[in-house]
């Protein structure tokens, strides 16, 4: 029964950083679910040597090594090259794969050329997966103490693959999934999360993990097949000690808590975006079926625009600013107004790069809420670097006050 496994991405771009290795978070998410647990990722230049070293290692110590790329039909692409030099066989070629080949040149209507052949080579030995939807076959051989898989690298061919060959064979392996929660803040640092979670007994079988994804952060706890009742009882102690910062568990997503929060008390709301140019409006929209509480938002750079579209008054501008807790609270009930939600935020700051002052300096951002009964504002100083980091802090922290407003019962 296979356990464990280690991945492998093969590819000058991919070591270059050309292109960003996709394929193993996929793959590990999906091992996971299955019971898999991946021991690490490598990747390996366009170098026969080296990735025949990467593809020994890999499988001195785990049951299931997964290779993406490098099957193409070029001289840089030396996959199947290589695990034959790693199991001291030839390549051979493979008369079912050349036909699967030609097959899918004649599907989609264009010649194969000669160097296509290439990629019916395939080390002596090789189980032939055939790839519906692409040109290169993949193989599957036993590597050191693994089973080894070799896929293509486009990752639309990897997954019809996975669900074709890789999955089913792990299926029959019955393996049983590994547990996993997942606990979710926005604008709660990690370092705050381990200082609350330091001493948490853990029982047997359980571990501590955190994932930082900002503006978020994930506090998760992974437990073995048998680990249910304990991973459970893990689980009521992190609910109890990030508390009121807790904002969904598992798949649920701060726009999707916001939305359900709404449509409990029958309220819609809407966004007034100065500084963030409308990524809050884009965050809160990621849910399917958000018109249903959201109204609208309206992008109010200018003063014009502020005074026009949201009645920000003239006088209020001049005083105060466009950047300052006035300004927001009046964008806020200005959105609520001209919407006619019962809801209105609004968001104005100074994203950087340039436009900061010792008084409201980059990364300073003010915010407005203005629910049915009042109006609140407040001020963040992002202590941060960057124009879009800002922008994307900004926008989730407006919406994370919403909603622990809204959780907290306000009117």
């Amino acid at each position: 029964m296979a356990k464990t496994a280690r991945l492998v991405a093969q590819g000058d771009e991919i070591t270059t950083g050309a292109t960003i290795d996709t394929n193993s978070a996929w793959l590990a998410e999906r091992l996971f679910e299955r019971g898999i647990r991946v021991l690490g990722t490598g990747s390996a230049p366009d170098d026969l040597d080296l990735l025949t070293r990467l593809l020994l290692d890999s499988s001195r110590d785990c049951d299931l090594v997964i290779s993406t790329g490098g099957l193409g039909p070029t001289t840089d692409d030396v996959t199947a090259e290589a695990v034959a030099k790693a199991l001291g066989v030839p390549l051979v070629e493979n008369a079912e794969a050349l036909e699967q080949i030609r097959a899918r040149f004649r599907v989609i209507g264009h010649p194969m050329t000669p160097s296509n052949a290439k990629q019916a080579l395939l080390p002596r030995g090789a189980g032939l997966l055939e790839n519906p939807a692409g040109t290169a076959p993949g193989f599957a051989v036993d590597l050191g103490r693994s089973r080894a898989f070799f896929f293509p690298g486009p990752p639309h061919e990897l997954h019809v693959m996975a669900d074709r060959h890789l999955f089913p064979w792990l299926e029959a392996q019955g393996t049983a999934p590994l547990l996993r929660r997942r606990f979710h803040v926005c604008g709660v640092g990690e370092s705050v999360l381990q200082d609350r979670l330091a001493d948490l007994a853990l029982p047997e079988g359980v571990r501590l993990g955190y994932k930082t994804w900002l503006p978020f952060n994930t506090v998760l706890l992974y437990g073995e097949p048998d680990a249910v009742e304990r991973l459970e009882r893990a689980a009521v102690d992190v609910r109890a000690r990030v508390g009121e910062n807790l904002l969904g568990e598992d798949d649920e997503t701060l726009p999707q808590v916001v939305g359900r929060l709404l449509l409990a008390r029958g309220w819609t709301m809407a966004l007034a975006e100065s500084c963030t140019a409308g990524g809050a409006s884009a965050l809160a929209t990621e849910v399917p079926g958000s018109s249903a509480w959201f109204k609208g938002g309206v992008v109010a750079y200018s003063n014009e625009v502020k005074t026009k579209l949201l009645g920000v008054p003239e006088a209020l501008l001049a005083e105060h600013g466009a950047v300052s807790e006035q300004c927001a609270g009046a964008m806020a009930e200005g959105a609520r107004r001209a919407t006619g939600a019962d809801v209105g935020a609004s968001i104005t700051g100074i994203a950087g790069p340039d436009g900061g002052s010792p008084d409201k300096p980059v990364g300073l951002v003010c915010f407005g809420l203005a629910l049915p009964a009042e109006t609140s504002t407040r001020t963040v100083r992002f202590g941060i670097r960057g124009r879009d980091r800002v922008r994307t802090m900004a926008a989730a922290t407006a919406l994370e006050w919403l909603r622990r407003r809204l959780a907290a019962g306000s009117s």
